[in-house]
């Protein structure tokens, strides 16, 4: 339980740091956090990936660390605003909630600890405003900086789409040093009427990562958001989506690639939550396991009472490279409305045997067959991208980090 002992130690001796409203926000939550018990595999939300290993850790909160790069407009180290630019109206989580560019309601207490763990330490954190009938274009860089051995992270990003905006943001999480990191991250997003926002989201933790992530939405009328997710497993890596759709017409397009090899493992739970009539969802993931890696996805469409005429559809696909890996694959539909199309599935297999050999006949070495065939099956997400530069530069990641099938 050494971690408890140290996320008490690291709460009570920043609460200093905080004045006003955050401070009042940052105690409540930690209350929360504290008295409930800490999950573990016995809590069905997570049956196949053990948390409670972080607990293991001498971990110790840090928020220091500096990262210069030109080709990003915002920065942060470790949860800390280091580069911003002045197109954009940006600024820390505190200065946001006393002039009012952040909604309190954003920092209500959770069910899920995570959540209120980083609330707990919203010491710093980042909210960025995408002004309304303008277009904008937003390269993040989120840099968890490593200079000790153990440390604790809280991240956090509030993007707040204005009625009518039109917006895509880039979103890049990177590793810099060799320790070991608890990396409790959460990005809120508000989609005000009509507006519309692209969201990508590329990962490259450490090794010795233990990362849990939340993307909170929460969507108004006729608003459009679309998500690309793509994620590598580490030690233990989680990603949820709790995708709201408050307004009639909303739309949420989710897409996701995750890859995990070795020993590693990866988990990706997805709820969207359909409140309102007439509003539609489409999800597509695709996973690629190798070695003795373990990968998860939990997928849940919650249809309410008064969401008729919902259109939903959710599909989950698997590609295992080697006997050893294992997926764990489980789409829900709960439905309480009449007049809806929902529809989901999941399927796991291996590269086409066939398609293989064809491409063999064709002068093709087994690796250079196993790599072409790849390519097609991560295209089919990568496509979706609207930037074109975006999508050639995911491209080339992508095929770079695939599992090598070993």
């Amino acid at each position: 339980m050494k971690a408890l002992d140290n996320f008490k130690a690291d709460f009570e001796n920043t609460l200093q740091l905080s004045k006003g409203l955050i401070k009042e926000i940052r105690s409540k939550a930690f209350e929360k956090f504290i008295s409930e018990k800490f999950p573990t595999r016995r809590d069905e939300y997570w049956k196949y990936s053990d948390p409670s290993s972080i607990l293991k850790l001498d971990l110790n909160y840090n928020d220091s660390g500096d990262f210069k790069d030109d080709s990003y407009d915002i920065i942060l180290s470790n949860g800390r605003i280091v580069k911003t630019i002045s197109k954009f109206k940006t600024g820390n989580i505190s200065d946001g909630l006393d002039n009012g560019d952040v909604p309190k309601e954003i920092f209500k207490e959770e069910k899920n600890p995570f959540l209120n763990l980083n609330n707990a330490f919203a010491v710093n954190g980042c909210y960025l405003i995408l002004d309304s009938k303008t277009k904008k274009d937003v390269k993040i860089l989120n840099v968890i900086n490593n200079n000790s051995d153990c440390q604790a992270v809280y991240p956090k990003l509030v993007i707040i789409a204005k009625k009518n905006s039109d917006s895509t943001v880039f979103e890049e999480v990177k590793v810099v040093g060799e320790g070991i990191n608890f990396v409790n991250s959460v990005v809120d997003i508000i989609l005000e009427d009509g507006a519309n926002l692209e969201h990508i989201i590329l990962d490259d933790y450490a090794k010795d990562t233990y990362s849990i992530s939340n993307i909170c939405v929460k969507q108004s009328k006729d608003s459009n958001f679309r998500s690309h997710n793509f994620s590598m497993g580490k030690k233990l890596a989680r990603r949820d989506y709790n995708i709201e759709l408050l307004g009639t017409g909303a739309n949420c397009d989710l897409y996701g690639l995750y890859f995990v090899d070795g020993e590693n493992h990866i988990d990706h739970h997805t709820t969207v939550e359909h409140k309102k009539e007439h509003c539609t969802s489409n999800e597509h993931y695709k996973g690629i396991l190798s070695g003795k890696s373990v990968g998860v996805f939990n997928g849940r469409i919650h249809v309410h009472p008064k969401a008729q005429k919902t259109d939903a559809i959710q599909n989950n696909q698997n590609l295992l490279l080697t006997d050893d890996a294992i997926i764990h694959t489980k789409p829900e539909l709960e439905i309480y409305a009449d007049d809806v199309k929902c529809t989901h599935g999941a399927t796991v297999g291996q590269l086409d045997e066939k398609a293989l050999f064809y491409l063999r006949t064709r002068g093709l070495n087994q690796k250079e067959a196993q790599g072409l065939l790849m390519r097609a099956y991560v295209g089919e997400i990568i496509d979706h991208i609207s930037n074109g530069e975006i999508r050639t530069r995911m491209m080339n990641i992508v095929l770079d980090r695939l599992p090598k099938g070993d």
